[in-house]
């Protein structure tokens, strides 16, 4: 009779946690619009308008933002590829600054 007790109250416990984890996981993004035009150091610009998506806030002060590039497939054929081990923290970092 313990171990039955014990086998409910387990699988009750798994429940909420699953419940819990779904119903308050964080499904909202916070998107960005620039108010200026933006380029970078190497010429890049990035038009007012542009929206990125919040990546990080970091704790030096920076925050680090997000933008997809979509690329036709036959276009990959311009580009150099290059192979690196999977990480989620991979990022290439380019800073901007407001453009005149």
């Amino acid at each position: 009779m313990k171990s039955f007790l014990t086998l409910i109250v387990g699988i009750v416990a798994g429940a909420i946690s699953v419940f819990s984890y779904v119903h308050f996981q964080n499904g909202s993004a916070e998107v960005w619009e620039s108010k200026k035009n933006l380029i970078t150091q190497s010429g890049i610009k990035f038009p007012a308008g542009t929206k990125f998506v919040v990546a990080e806030y970091m704790p030096e002060g920076f925050v680090a933002l997000n933008l997809t590039v979509n690329v036709e497939g036959q276009e990959l054929s311009s580009f150099q590829k290059t192979v690196v081990s999977n990480s989620k923290n991979l990022r290439t970092p380019v800073w901007v600054q407001i453009s005149n």
